[in-house]
């Protein structure tokens, strides 16, 4: 009797994971879906104006640095960006925010048949942009920095 009880009580705990790891799924599909319907936030273009342009960044990840252009340009009074170099290929931007004296840029990328929810925080430093990029809600995160073209 105590061996049924024991198997019982691992089987719930093992359901009761499970449906907790669908859940937790559910919610970044929907975090993410939302993210790349384009429910996106706008800046005007006048209120970027140091931001524009083309910069290339060196970007450091654990397997080393790679580089990463980013233009920011004025699409019809507001600010889109474009990011080209590292993995997935170039991807417009138009979920364009400020906080402060920051830019914010919030895309999605497809990583393996899984959505993956990108922001990617754009500061100045006199002609430095220097550049902090969040994966996930911050599960990975990485820095760096560079010039205008």
């Amino acid at each position: 009797m105590r061996v049924q009880s024991v198997w019982s009580a691992s089987l719930l705990a093992v359901t009761m994971m499970r449906r907790q790891i669908v859940m937790a799924a559910a919610v970044v599909l929907l975090a993410a879906g939302s993210v790349a319907a384009g429910q996106a936030a706008s800046v005007d273009a006048g209120d970027a104006s140091a931001f524009m342009g083309t910069w290339v960044l060196t970007m450091e990840t654990p397997r080393g640095s790679n580089e990463q252009t980013v233009v920011v340009r004025d699409e019809d009074g507001k600010v889109a960006a474009r990011l080209e170099g590292g993995r997935g290929g170039a991807i417009d931007i138009t979920d364009v925010a400020k906080d402060a004296e920051s830019l914010v840029l919030t895309f999605a990328r497809n990583v393996q048949g899984n959505d993956v929810s990108i922001v990617l925080t754009l500061s100045l430093d006199g002609d430095t942009m220097n550049a902090t990029q969040d994966i996930n809600d911050g599960m990975f995160s990485m820095t760096g920095s560079g010039k205008k073209q």
